[in-house]
């Protein structure tokens, strides 16, 4: 089958009626020579059937070109179809089987027959690798040996025949067709596409993303095929069947569906959740295809390396433009409401990489959600792209719901002035790395980081919730646990599936106690030394080109590498609070609908305690309290008190030795 041999495109209604005429006359000749053959053991002259003209191409012809089929075999699929088609001859070959003692009581023709009665016969017309098995044209049914069994048109090729539009039964609810679009092209890159498939420079055609979104790879695909004229057979790999026979006639049957419909078969993959067993499918599908495809979400390219035989051409889609992405997920909308829109979406797309589909969606829901108010539609839009954007992260790390303020720390003025500086450079990067070009014109990657170096329950991790609550973005603790490994090159990966999935957002990456990951580069002694300064070192790298903010907490600053310090533009060190700042803290634990007794805060203040510290303390007092039923009184803080300095293995000042 020379699947690039397509015929060319006629005037659908003239066309129709000439083919179906001439198929008539093609059906009434045949008719005729076998009538002769019948009654006269010697055939004479044959009829000549109306012959047409340069501009007008039948069906069966165009059948007979794309799959490569001999004289015999055309008279086969042309005896097959007139079967159907013409009652004469169905009674004339029902009468002369009824005469043949291998028939039976069948009134469909036979392979034997075939070989008697038409001419230039060749037995191995019947073999599964000629193309009227091998493609389905013909159905050979029955128990009895190859050349006993009946010969009946497929359907799908009846159809075609007749100039009956139509798609195989057996592809409804795996693929769809969907029409050409325009017949230009509407990027440079859908026309290179189109050329290397029309050119048969290309057999397969490799889509992906770099975040894997699905819309860039089906707009460059259908911008392909309009520069084509072809329509698209469309299908998604989790609707394959699973075993392997059925991937096999599948294949088949989307090949020749192509063919016949002058389409171009296109395999859709997730790019999310387990597509493994999908993944594979679709492979199994395309290593059976020989006609031209093009696979979205393409897998790695030593997943296809079992498709080695077949030309192929990877393309990366491009991403669309802001302008674009908006206009195409406000595209219907009263004009009035696309304006407002378009102005709450501009912070947000800025610094949310969310897609086409998903922004139409959060279009809808905001709307709905403030009825249209201008004033109302800028936050919404923010929630909600925040939310959409989350992507895969949540999987990867733990989120952290922020609803501490700035107000609500305890630190002195220049920790609370870097803290809102942080702030306030997220708020802003949109302006200072789009507007004005600072990301055009710093090439070595956009990342920030910032080290808040203090011991354990001074206020880090508040801190963190605090910059994320003021900037609007999320904020993710990672869990070292599961990002180190003991296999070499396993915790690169985990860190590189973390910055990926965290990229759409920009969220914030909290990395608690972070001298544990990264710790100061060895001398190399041997590969563990090795491969562990490799991690370090990628990391470096890693954070330098991420586009958000990742804060480091510590205990121990010392312990820190001197190549990381460098790359590190904020350092804030959170003090050991001292006695007013311990009496503020105190005071702040206990939630206005706490039953409080008198407390002497001033003495509590007096006690060598950090933040951490005193809320555990705070929360033991009151449970201790509902336990007894009473209020949270002195005594029960008191003994929580001793719970703690007890637990931090410390004398109570003022206790006996």
């Amino acid at each position: 089958m020379n699947i690039h041999d397509r015929p060319q495109a006629q005037p659908a209604f003239d066309w129709a009626v000439r083919n179906q005429q001439w198929l008539t006359t093609q059906v009434a000749a045949l008719r005729q020579r076998l009538a002769r053959q019948l009654d006269d053991a010697s055939p004479g002259a044959e009829p000549d059937p109306a012959d047409y003209d340069d501009d007008f191409e039948p069906a069966l012809d165009a059948l007979t070109k794309l799959f490569d089929l001999s004289p015999f075999e055309r008279d086969i699929v042309l005896l097959a179809a007139g079967i159907e088609l013409d009652s004469a001859l169905r009674r004339l070959v029902s009468e002369a089987l009824m005469q043949a003692p291998e028939s039976g009581a069948s009134a469909q023709p036979t392979f034997n027959f075939a070989l008697q009665m038409l001419t230039e016969p060749h037995w191995d017309a019947l073999s599964p690798l000629r193309p009227l098995r091998r493609w389905r044209l013909i159905v050979c049914e029955g128990r009895e040996g190859p050349p006993r069994r009946t010969v009946q048109i497929d359907e799908r090729v009846l159809h075609y025949l007749t100039g009956v539009a139509a798609m195989d039964v057996r592809l409804i609810g795996i693929a769809r067709c969907e029409p050409a679009g325009p017949t230009e092209p509407d990027t440079p890159l859908a026309g290179s596409i189109a050329h290397a498939i029309g050119s048969a420079t290309a057999a397969l055609v490799a889509l992906g993303h770099a975040r894997g979104e699905i819309e860039p790879q089906r707009d460059l695909a259908r911008g392909a095929l309009a520069g084509l004229g072809a329509i698209g057979l469309w299908l998604h790999a989790r609707d394959l069947p699973h075993d392997p026979r059925e991937l096999a006639e599948i294949a088949c049957l989307l090949d020749r569906e192509g063919a016949l419909s002058d389409a171009i078969i296109v395999i859709e993959l997730d790019c999310t959740g387990d597509t493994a067993d999908a993944e594979a499918r679709a492979v199994t599908v395309l290593a059976h295809l020989m006609g031209p495809a093009i696979i979205l979400n393409a897998p790695d390219p030593a997943r296809l390396s079992r498709l080695r035989q077949r030309r192929m051409l990877r393309i990366m889609a491009p991403d669309p433009s802001m302008a674009a992405r908006q206009a195409a997920a406000l595209r219907g909308l009263p004009h009035e409401q696309t304006a407002a829109l378009t102005t709450a979406l501009r912070p947000a797309l800025q610094q949310f990489d969310v897609s086409t589909t998903e922004l139409r969606r959060v279009a809808t829901e905001a709307l709905a959600e403030t009825r249209g108010e201008p004033a109302l539609l800028g936050t919404a839009m923010w929630r909600l792209c925040r939310t959409a954007a989350r992507g895969g992260l949540d999987a990867l790390a733990q989120r952290i719901d922020s609803r501490v303020a700035f107000d609500d720390l305890v630190a002195p003025p220049v920790v609370i002035a870097q803290l809102r500086a942080i702030a306030s450079e997220l708020q802003h990067r949109p302006r200072v790395h789009g507007d004005w070009g600072f990301a055009a014109h710093n090439c070595r990657g956009l990342g920030a980081a910032a080290l808040f170096a203090g011991e354990s329950g001074t206020g880090k991790t508040y801190a963190a919730e605090a910059i994320a609550n003021a900037a609007g973005l999320d904020l993710y603790r990672v869990d070292l646990a599961s990002v180190v490994s003991k296999y070499i090159g396993e915790t690169e990966k985990n860190l590189s599936r973390l910055f990926e999935a965290a990229e759409t957002s920009g969220a914030i990456l909290l990395f608690d106690e972070a001298d544990a990951l990264f710790g100061k580069r060895s001398e190399v002694r041997d590969s563990h030394d090795r491969f562990a300064n490799i991690e370090i070192a990628y990391l470096l790298q890693r954070i330098e080109t991420y586009r958000g903010l990742v804060i480091l907490t510590t205990n121990m600053r010392s312990a820190l590498d001197r190549a990381f310090l460098r790359r590190i533009r904020h350092v804030v060190q959170f003090p050991y609070p001292d006695v007013a700042a311990r009496e503020q803290l105190w005071r702040m634990q206990f939630p206005a609908d706490a039953p409080l007794g008198a407390i002497d805060f001033a003495s509590l203040a007096r006690l060598q305690l950090t933040g951490g510290n005193i809320r555990a303390i705070a929360l033991n007092a009151a449970f201790l309290a509902a336990a007894d039923g009473e209020r949270i009184e002195q005594d029960a803080i008191n003994a929580a008190v001793r719970a703690e300095f007890s637990k931090l293995e410390r004398p109570l000042p003022g206790a006996a030795p």
